[in-house]
C-alpha cells in the first residue's frame, strides 16, 4: 500500500463515520442532518476513490477511478449549498437546490459519456490523478458562482439576525466553515498539471468537523470555541500528516541509500506512530485552551453544583426557593430569573420567587397547568431553549409549537427547567440571557438538570416539614378544642350562676319599679325610670337566651346517659341549629328549610352525636354561603339550607342541601380526610368537622355518608342511618 494513500483512507474513514455519527445523534433535525449527510458520503466517495486510485497498478482500471471518484466531487458544490439553504432556513434558495444539482447531474453525463470533463489523467510521483478537459473550467466557473451564492445568503441572514446573539453564532460556524471549505478548492491546481500532493481534503475535514459539532450540539458551542478547537484540530493533524509526507519527499533518496527497498518503513512507522499519539496531544492542547476559554462558566457550575446539594438542608420554602433564584442570578450572570411552583387548589403553577434586573418585567405570575409548555413538558422532559423554538417553527408547521414560542417570549425566557419528582411536574426555573450574551452550552445543560433534581426534592421536603408543622398546629387547635369540651360542664355552671344573678338582680330592681308609687315625681323622672324598665327587661331577656345558649351547650359536651336509642331526627336537627345560633345571628342569616315526608319514621342512634354530626353540617353550610355571598357578590342571593328524607328498606336517607359557594372538583375526593379545608376565610377550619362526620356515621352508627357538590352552586351530603328498631338498640356502642 502507498503511503500516499493513507490521508485519503483516514479522511473517507473520517467522513463516513461523520456523516452516520451527526444522522442518528440529530434524527429529529432530519432537515438538517439529511444535506450534511450527503456532503460527508459525497466526500468520502471523493476520497476514498482516490485512496484506492493512488495503490492501483492496473493500468486499465485507471481511467474508470478516476471518474469514480470525481463523480463525488462533481455533487459537493450542491449538497453544500444545500445543507447551507436548509440551516439558515432559507426558503427562497429551494428553487437554486434544484438547479444546482440539475447542474451537477449535467456534469455526471459529460463525465461518463465524454473528454470534455475529463480527459484522462497524470500520473505524478504520488500518483495518478484526473486530468482537466476543456469544458474544466465551466464547472469550476459552477463552483465559484455556488460558493458566492452560500456566502451572500450566509450574510444576508446574519443581517437578518443583526449580528447578535445565538442565532448569529450558528451563521459565524457556517461562514468559518465555508472559508476553510473554499481552501480545498485549491487541489483543482493539480488537475491542470501542476504537480503538488493535494491537501484540499484537509480543509474539507475541518471544516466538516465544525459543522457536524455545530447540528449535534445544536446552538451549544460558542464559536470562539469552535475556532480553538478547529485550529488545535488543524495544526495538530498537519504535523500528524505533515511529518511522514516531510519524511517521504526530503529525505527519500537518503533512505533508500541508507535501507534500500525498505526506507518505506520509516514514514509508515512515523504515521502510525504519530496517528497514535495525534489524539492524545490534540485532547491535551483542546482540555488547556477550554480550561482558560471555559473558565468562568465552569466557575460558576461548581457554585451551582456545591448549591445543588446544599438545598436540602432548607426547610422554609419561600427561602429556599429565592435561594435558588439569587444563587443563579448572582452566579450565571443573566439579566432574570423565576421558579414557578404548582399550586394544586388553583391548577396553576405560580411565580414564587423571582430575581430581575431592573429592566426587566415580570408580565408572567401564573401559568395553567393545560398550558402549551406544561403539555411540553409532559410529553419531553427535558429543558427546553428558546431558539430552539424559533428554528423549530421553520419546519414545524404545527400550531403547538408557535404557542409554545409565544408562551416563551410572555416569560421571557432563554432557557426554561422542569424540576421533576419522579413523573409529576412540581415547579420549572425560567433563566433569561446571559450578561455576557454567550450561548448555554451542554454542560449548562446538564449542571441545570441536576440543580433542578435536587430543587425538587429540597422542594418536596420544605413543603413535608411545612405540612408537619400545619398538622401539629391543627392537633394542638383540636386538643385545645378537646379540653374546652372537658371544661364546658364547669364552665357553664359558673356561668349559669352569674346568669342567674344578673337575673335576680334585674327581676328585683323591676319589682321594685313596679312596686314604686311614681304619682308624686315629676315627668322627666317617670321617663327616665321608664327607661331604666326597659333596659332591666332587655337584661333579663339576654339572661334568658344566654341560659339557652348554655344548655346547648352543655346538651353538645355531656356524654349521652342512654347511649343509643330511638331519635327524633326533627329535634337533633332544631338542637343543632340551635346550638349553631351563636355564630348565624351574628352574621348573615341562613334559613333552614325541612321538607320531611309523611311520618318520618324515628332513627336509631346517639342524639349527640347526631346533634354533632348536623351542627357541623350546618356550621358548614354557613361558611359557605357566605363565602359565595362576599366572593360572587349575587343579587338577589338568598342562603338557605334544605334538609329532605326519604325512607329506603330499613334505613332513612336525609339529603341536607346547602346554595353555598359548593367544591372544587379536584377537593371532592379529599373532603372526608382529617385536616382537609376548603374554607378560605381568615378562620379557616381545623379541616375534622367532615371527618368526625364520616366517623360518627359510619363507625359508630353503622350507616354511610355520600358528599356532592358544583363549586359555584352548593354542596349536598347524603346521610344513610337505621330507622329505630328494638332489636337494633346497643347500649355498649354509645
Amino acid at each position: 500500500m502507498s503511503i500516499y494513500s493513507l490521508p485519503p483512507l483516514i479522511s473517507s474513514i473520517l467522513f463516513i463515520v461523520l456523516g452516520f455519527f451527526v444522522f442518528i445523534r440529530s434524527k429529529k433535525n432530519i432537515s438538517f442532518t439529511l444535506p450534511f449527510f450527503l456532503t460527508s458520503l459525497a466526500t468520502f466517495w471523493w476520497q476514498f476513490s482516490w485512496f484506492i486510485l493512488f495503490n492501483t497498478k492496473n493500468l486499465e482500471l485507471i481511467p474508470y477511478l478516476v471518474r469514480i471518484g470525481y463523480a463525488g466531487i462533481t455533487f459537493i458544490p450542491g449538497v453544500f449549498f444545500h445543507f447551507y439553504s436548509t440551516y439558515i432556513e432559507e426558503k427562497r434558495n429551494k428553487k437554486w437546490i434544484g438547479i444546482y444539482y440539475s447542474i451537477a447531474v449535467i456534469f455526471l453525463f459529460l463525465l461518463w459519456g465524454t473528454d470534455l470533463y475529463v480527459d484522462g489523467y497524470y500520473v505524478y510521483s504520488w500518483g495518478y490523478y484526473p486530468k482537466a478537459g476543456v469544458l474544466h473550467p465551466i464547472y469550476l466557473c459552477y463552483l465559484v458562482v455556488v460558493a458566492l451564492h452560500s456566502f451572500c445568503s450566509l450574510i444576508v441572514s446574519g443581517n437578518k439576525a443583526r449580528w447578535n446573539g445565538i442565532r448569529s453564532d450558528q451563521i459565524k460556524y457556517l461562514i468559518l466553515s465555508f472559508f476553510i471549505y473554499c481552501f480545498a478548492a485549491s487541489d483543482f491546481i493539480v488537475n491542470y498539471g501542476i504537480g503538488y500532493y493535494p491537501l484540499g481534503f484537509s480543509a474539507i475535514l475541518v471544516c466538516l468537523f465544525i459543522v457536524a459539532h455545530a447540528i449535534v450540539r445544536y446552538h451549544l458551542m460558542d464559536i470562539t470555541l469552535a475556532i480553538t478547537r478547529a485550529g488545535i484540530f488543524v495544526c495538530v493533524y498537519t504535523l500528524v500528516l505533515g511529518i511522514p509526507l516531510g519524511i517521504a519527499f526530503g529525505l527519500r533518496d537518503n533512505l533508500i541509500a541508507l535501507m534500500g527497498q525498505s526506507w518505506i518503513a520509516v514514514p509508515l512507522i512515523a504515521a502510525t506512530s504519530l496517528a497514535t499519539g495525534g489524539p492524545y496531544v490534540y485532547m491535551f492542547f483542546q482540555k488547556r485552551a477550554e480550561a482558560r476559554l471555559l473558565q468562568e462558566q465552569r466557575g460558576y457550575q461548581a457554585t451551582l453544583r456545591q448549591a445543588s446539594f446544599g438545598m436540602g438542608r432548607v426547610k422554609d420554602l419561600n427561602r429556599l426557593l429565592n435561594l435558588i433564584v439569587h444563587i443563579i442570578k448572582r452566579t450565571v450572570h443573566v439579566d432574570h430569573c423565576e421558579v414557578f411552583l404548582i399550586h394544586e387548589d388553583s391548577q396553576q403553577y405560580v411565580l414564587k420567587a423571582s430575581r430581575a434586573d431592573s429592566s426587566v418585567n415580570a408580565e408572567v405570575n401564573a401559568i395553567a397547568v393545560e398550558s402549551v409548555l406544561i403539555r411540553h413538558f409532559s410529553m419531553n422532559k427535558e429543558p427546553i431553549i428558546y431558539e430552539e423554538i424559533k428554528q423549530q417553527i421553520e419546519q414545524n408547521s404545527k400550531k403547538h409549537v408557535a404557542d409554545l414560542k409565544a408562551v416563551m417570549q410572555r416569560l421571557k425566557g432563554e432557557f426554561i427547567v422542569p424540576s421533576y419528582i419522579e413523573d409529576q411536574l412540581v415547579a420549572f426555573i425560567v433563566l433569561g440571557e446571559k450578561h455576557s450574551n454567550k450561548l448555554y452550552t451542554a454542560d449548562d445543560i446538564a449542571i441545570f438538570s441536576i440543580l433542578a433534581n435536587q430543587a425538587a426534592l429540597a422542594i418536596e421536603n420544605a413543603q413535608f416539614y411545612e405540612d408537619m408543622k400545619s398538622t401539629q398546629e391543627q392537633l394542638f387547635k383540636a386538643e385545645k378544642m378537646a379540653t374546652l369540651g372537658t371544661m364546658a360542664d364547669g364552665l357553664s355552671h359558673q356561668i349559669n350562676n352569674r346568669l342567674h344573678a344578673m337575673g335576680f338582680v334585674a327581676g328585683d330592681a323591676l319589682d321594685t319599679i313596679k312596686l314604686k308609687d311614681l304619682s308624686s315625681v315629676s315627668a322627666w323622672e317617670k321617663e327616665m325610670i321608664a327607661e331604666i324598665g326597659d333596659g332591666l327587661a332587655r337584661i333579663q331577656d339576654n339572661v334568658k337566651r344566654g341560659g339557652e345558649v348554655v344548655e346547648g351547650l352543655l346538651k353538645y359536651t355531656r356524654k349521652s346517659e342512654t347511649g343509643f336509642g330511638v331519635v327524633d331526627l326533627q329535634e337533633v336537627i332544631n338542637a343543632a341549629f340551635e346550638m349553631a345560633q351563636f355564630k348565624i345571628t351574628s352574621g348573615a342569616k341562613l334559613e333552614l328549610r325541612c321538607d320531611f315526608a309523611k311520618n318520618i319514621p324515628q332513627i336509631s342512634g346517639n342524639f349527640t352525636q347526631l346533634q354533632e354530626v348536623f351542627f357541623n353540617i350546618i356550621d358548614n353550610a354557613y361558611d359557605a354561603t357566605r363565602q359565595r355571598k362576599e366572593e360572587l357578590k349575587e343579587e338577589g342571593y338568598k342562603p338557605e339550607l334544605r334538609v329532605t328524607t326519604a325512607k329506603e328498606g330499613d334505613s332513612l336517607v336525609i339529603k341536607v342541601k346547602d346554595n353555598g359557594m359548593g367544591a372544587k372538583a379536584e377537593d371532592r375526593s379529599k373532603i372526608f380526610t382529617p385536616f382537609f379545608t376548603t374554607k378560605l376565610s381568615s378562620k379557616k377550619g381545623t379541616g375534622l368537622g367532615m371527618y368526625v362526620i364520616h366517623q360518627i356515621i359510619e363507625e359508630n352508627h353503622g350507616g354511610s355518608v355520600e358528599f356532592d357538590s358544583t363549586y359555584q352552586e352548593g354542596s349536598t351530603i347524603t346521610i344513610k342511618l337505621p330507622i329505630f328498631r328494638q332489636e337494633l338498640v346497643h347500649d355498649d356502642r354509645a
